[in-house]
């Protein structure tokens, strides 16, 4: 007798991540928020206990916002040509073009920081605000600048090419140059002020303009003021007050890309491409010196402390994503190896790799890799570095990972009578805190938009890439 078959019994094959994406597109569309122009999405559905007061969930960021799921919507377009999702990311575009964040913005929160400092307050918990973290390339105004001119990239329209100009201008206007050094918080990571600079040197990049270079390395020199000699040799760098946002004890700090030590070494990467001086070079290598100081592994697999304590010595706990954890931490290597074409650093992409793969990502959750949804700290996340490896290096391994996770992905997803979503937990320390968000970063947009990477790969499709892989 012949058997029925069912889809649980069937390998998925790009036109099913591809559907994946296109449902969540649908779902995504039927939260959206018609503007006076243009128009925005719910960060979540309505009853849902997620994030409000946060900027990291602002409604037109990057991470949460209208310019995280316009990208998204961008990107679908140029995967599969389909006019809509493009005529969507422009509607995306219209309301964030309509409504700017100035200068006055940036005053604003720099006026925040300045009454919080004087009057020792704490920042807040790590899922409440942060001030240093309102100008971040994540939900910044310059998050809108990425996605705004990457739509440009697509469509040649001068309009959007003159907002990301007026975002990096009004950026350059809002530094603070003191007696310290030029500087815009006092949060100096990668997801601070550092990300910052990298947007600058982005769009140096392309237009060649002095202003943003020379702002870029005052900036740089500002932060190079923190680091500090490491027991083991190397530098590292203390970029924020971890007490004061409660993610850990006096005197710790984050190690890797996002909020650490890692993050810099990439900023030290991208000014030693735009300015080709090797100081920036060894300062890139003084920081891997201290990382390969606290790493943990064998000579094939390794992987970087969550957080490092200068007296007590690196915590014995490890995130596994793009922020915290080994994905992210390989970006730096990954670009110096660009740079420079000396081996020694592709080792050290590949031994994250490893240690990634080794610690059970993608199938395997743990303390450091949870059911987010996220692409900082996800499978989604996941997803985005497995295919960029396979597109960069053309290894079958990175391909076969990437289909790995996009199968987790798919086994994730909720059936919503409109569309897909995922559910997850944003925030590590509230694991009870469950919403499907509608973000880039933080949800649905994030999820198939890594499927699309994964579908643009393998069909050597060019798409739009976001700040981690833009450079």
């Amino acid at each position: 007798m012949k058997l029925k078959t069912t889809s649980l019994l069937k390998k998925n094959t790009l036109d099913d991540y591809l559907n994946a994406a296109i449902g969540a597109a649908r779902w995504i569309q039927s939260l959206e928020v018609k503007e006076k122009v243009g128009k925005t999405w719910k960060i979540f559905p309505d009853g849902q206990n997620g994030y409000k007061d946060n900027p990291f969930v602002g409604k037109t960021s990057f991470y949460a916002g209208s310019a995280g799921i316009g990208f998204f919507f961008l990107r679908l377009y140029q995967v599969t040509s389909d006019e809509q999702w493009l005529d969507e990311a422009k509607a995306a575009a219209e309301y964030i073009l309509a409504n700017p964040r100035g200068l006055e913005f940036y005053r604003k929160v720099q006026k925040r920081i300045a009454t919080t400092k004087k009057n020792s307050v704490p920042e807040c918990n790590a899922a409440g605000p942060v001030n240093g973290w309102s100008f971040s390339y994540k939900v910044g105004p310059i998050s809108e600048g990425q996605f705004v001119y990457a739509l440009y990239r697509e469509t040649n329209e001068n309009r959007y090419y003159e907002f990301a100009i007026r975002t990096a201008n009004t950026f350059v206007e809002a530094a603070i140059e003191d007696e310290n050094g030029l500087h815009w918080s006092d949060f100096r990571d990668i997801v601070g002020d550092a990300g910052g600079i990298v947007y600058l040197l982005q769009v140096y990049k392309d237009t060649r303009k002095k202003i943003y270079l020379e702002t870029a390395k005052k900036a740089g020199a500002y932060i190079e003021k923190f680091g500090r000699p490491a027991k083991n040799g190397g530098t590292y760098y203390n970029l924020y007050d971890l007490e004061s946002v409660g993610e850990g004890e006096k005197g710790a700090v984050h190690v890797n890309f996002s909020h650490g030590s890692a993050g810099t070494a990439y900023l030290w990467a991208a000014l030693y491409e735009a300015t080709k001086d090797k100081r920036y070079l060894k300062l890139a290598d003084d920081v891997i010196k201290y990382l390969e100081g606290i790493a943990v592994g064998d000579k094939t697999s390794v992987l970087f402390p969550y957080q490092d304590h200068p007296e007590k010595g690196p915590l014995d706990k490890f995130y596994l994503g793009m922020c915290g954890g080994p994905i992210g931490a390989s970006l730096p290597f990954k670009k110096l190896y660009e740079l420079t074409h000396d081996e020694k650093y592709l080792q050290w992409v590949k031994r994250l790799y490893a240690g990634l793969v080794k610690a059970g990502v993608p199938e395997i959750k743990s303390w450091g890799y949870w059911g987010s949804k996220c692409i900082c700290c996800g499978g989604p996340g996941a997803l985005e570095y497995f295919a960029t490896l396979y597109k960069t290096y053309g290894d079958a391994q990175y391909l076969k990972l990437a289909h790995r996770s996009a199968d987790v992905l798919l086994g994730e997803s909720f059936e919503e009578k409109t569309g897909l979503s995922w559910y997850g937990a944003w925030d590590r320390v509230n694991p009870s805190r469950v919403v499907s968000y509608t973000g880039f970063y933080i949800g649905a947009a994030g999820v198939a938009g890594s499927l699309l990477k994964l579908i643009a790969a393998e069909k050597h499709i060019q798409i739009a890439e976001f700040f981690e892989y833009y450079l």
